[in-house]
């Protein structure tokens, strides 16, 4: 029997390292990946002994209910969260199509666009329609606008914040607002808050602590990115309990391993690592923001979290012949031309290390050269 909810082709995230090094023949070790906006320290130490020394555990199947793990979770977000407003995803991701899945064939979905793709794919999946409203060039919240796109038949409005794939910051307070009008009609709004951590003022931004008052509001964090942890594949959201109940009926059994629960505690609690982090990645961007500023026809989006949106202001090149020449280099990447509402004249690159970073900025210059 065909599938009602027929979904279009996708192209893939970035940090794909191991197609690219396919293609290009690079090994793995030495593919140099700006794509992927992981934290390029990789995981806490202490989150790779916590996996080691609980190996063992792989015997048994995963606890059905980890109270004990949500409620370090609740601790470590603070705000007034109990243990009572957790689930686990399997990854942000998971998260994203389990909220996807409480609503039934034909919702609307609204999406401010550039986002992360994954929101469109899993209204799509459902059978949803997604509905794109385009943020103004400065990445910015356009409250009012996303307020007239919701009709009778929306469920469901998706915002990232920081926002991918500029990392613009919106203020509480703006996301408040959408937040009480969706309210108002039964709306959900899930706020994606990947990468809040990397934010100077994340305490203050974050919406987890109004998802009491709040019950239309979902709240989706991950260890990915902040935490350098993309194969552990754990995720969190955070809601009222209403609402963790009706997720409950439609998630995955099992999604969570035994060990990427360990693994998450160790982090959180490693507070070595977390201000490294936070120090280490706001003095990185600074220097690698106004290292590609230098380089003439590109213009650099102002960022709070781990990544750069660059603009290409010169008609002769596309994000497209960028990615493919900085490929032939070894250095991978994001084309953003695969975002709605972005076009080929962006691209975005990941903050990494001095001597790397340097490395990505010299060889960018050579390429825009050479085709000058």
């Amino acid at each position: 029997m065909a599938n009602p909810c027929k979904q279009k082709r996708f192209v893939s995230h970035g940090g794909d390292v191991w197609g690219f090094s396919r293609k290009y023949n690079v090994p793995l070790e030495k593919v140099l990946d700006f794509s992927g906006p992981t934290n390029f320290l990789g995981p806490s130490p202490k989150a790779v002994e916590a996996v080691k020394h609980w190996a063992k555990l792989i015997r048994f199947y995963p606890d059905p209910n980890p109270v004990e793990l949500r409620t370090e979770i609740a601790k470590y977000v603070g705000h007034g969260v109990g243990a009572t407003n957790i689930i686990l995803g399997n990854g942000s991701i998971e998260l994203i199509y389990m909220i996807s899945d409480a609503f039934a064939c034909g919702f609307k979905a609204i999406i401010p666009v550039p986002s992360f793709t994954e929101y469109e794919k899993a209204a799509l999946r459902v059978g949803g329609e997604p509905i794109f409203v385009k943020l103004p060039d400065n990445f910015a919240l356009d409250v009012e606008s996303v307020k007239k796109a919701v009709t009778e038949d929306t469920r469901i409005v998706f915002i990232c914040n920081p926002h991918s794939p500029s990392g613009t910051v919106y203020s509480r307070e703006t996301v408040l607002d959408l937040v009480d009008f969706c309210r108002k009609k039964d709306v959900i709004v899930s706020v994606d808050e990947n990468y809040i951590e990397f934010a100077e003022k994340g305490q203050d931004t974050t919406m987890a602590g109004y998802v009491k008052k709040h019950e239309n509001l979902f709240v989706i964090r991950s260890v990915t990115k902040f935490y350098g942890m993309p194969g552990i594949r754990f995720g969190y959201g955070i809601a009222t309990e209403s609402l963790i109940d009706t997720l409950q009926t439609v998630r995955q059994p099992w999604s969570i391993n035994s060990l990427a629960g360990y693994a998450v505690l160790a982090a959180f609690k490693d507070t070595e690592f977390i201000e490294n982090t936070k120090r280490t990645i706001a003095k990185e961007r600074a220097l690698f923001a106004k290292m590609l500023s230098g380089i003439g026809g590109l213009r650099v989006c102002p960022s709070e979290t781990n990544f750069l949106l660059v603009k290409i202001l010169n008609p002769k090149f596309t994000s497209i012949m960028l990615k493919e020449q900085m490929a032939k280099e070894g250095i991978l990447i994001r084309d953003c031309s695969t975002f709605v509402g972005l076009d080929d004249s962006y691209f975005r690159v990941t903050v990494r290390s001095s001597r790397e970073n340097l490395k990505l900025v010299k060889t960018l210059r050579d390429v825009l050269k050479s085709k000058a």
